[in-house]
């Protein structure tokens, strides 16, 4: 009989905990509502905080996140959508939370954060995304286009590891997206292409990447013939890949490069932005 008590007692009080904490969610619930009846934004982050703290949700958390950044108060939004993140019920969600705070590290002049942010939430979110993450994501890829990224950014996006959906059903390897120049319809470096280079090999070559292999992959704006384009993307692939070599022999045996022409276009507009955010090498982490 004895050995009946315990677990008849720990089913009382999982039962009792589970009641409290579905009032919590209804009380929680009451307050989300409350803030989004109410018309001064003062008053409907003190609901939101009111609903957060009795049942931690996505929704309440997201629109805190979205009251906090109209308010100014760019620390407070950024930990509303990280915690919206950490509740977010479906990957969709997860990627709107990390966009936002994306949003925010472009507005502070956080380049790299944002862009990192910014293509993680891109590839998370079912397609197609929301208008406001694909015009943020674009932005940032403008911006970081027209300079020339630094290697302690570059190992940045190497660094991150794997980064997995909340459900798990979701993996993205670590990659960048370089702007490599070239002089004008030729796989030869250019002045900034080659400063590039070197930032990319200054990455490449630290000591925590020892073991660390990498994928080189040239693509091309839609201008020019199918064939044209593939043959000049795996031209400036194996020129990344020689300068590197050249430049850098630790990373020799460590680099393979191949191109895919125009067949993975970020944009397909017509306009020179868009040829510009095409023309790049993407360099993955392939085994580490």
């Amino acid at each position: 009989m004895k050995r009946l008590v315990f677990p008849v007692v720990l089913t009382i009080v999982a039962l009792w905990w589970g009641l409290l904490s579905a009032m919590d969610c209804r009380r929680g619930a009451d307050y989300y509502q409350r803030a989004k009846s109410v018309g001064d934004p003062l008053q409907s982050i003190e609901w939101l905080q009111r609903s957060t703290l009795a049942c931690p949700n996505f929704n309440a958390w997201y629109m805190l996140g979205r009251l906090y950044h109209k308010q100014d108060q760019l620390d407070q939004a950024v930990y509303a959508f990280s915690q919206a993140r950490s509740v977010a019920g479906s990957i969709q969600f997860e990627a709107l939370a990390l966009g936002r705070q994306g949003e925010i590290l472009l507005e502070t002049g956080q380049l790299p954060q944002a862009l990192r942010v910014l293509e993680l939430a891109c590839q998370f979110h079912p397609v197609p995304p929301p208008d406001w993450l694909e015009a943020a994501l674009k932005n940032a890829r403008t911006k970081s286009f027209r300079t020339v990224m630094a290697a302690a950014d570059i190992a940045a996006f190497l660094d991150a590891g794997l980064s997995t959906s909340k459900d798990g059903r979701f993996t993205v390897r670590p990659t960048v997206n370089l702007p490599v120049h070239f002089d004008f319809n030729q796989s030869i470096l250019n002045a900034t292409g080659s400063r590039q280079v070197n930032e990319l090999g200054r990455a490449l070559s630290r000591t925590k990447l020892q073991q660390a292999s990498f994928m080189l992959v040239g693509h091309t704006d839609k201008r020019g013939s199918r064939t044209y384009n593939q043959i000049l993307s795996e031209e400036r692939a194996n020129t990344v890949k020689t300068e590197l070599e050249r430049r850098f022999p630790a990373l020799i045996g460590k680099l393979t490069a191949t191109g895919r022409g125009e067949t993975q276009l970020l944009y397909d507009g017509d306009d020179e932005t868009d040829h510009m955010l095409n023309r790049r090498v993407k360099i993955t982490l392939i085994s580490h």
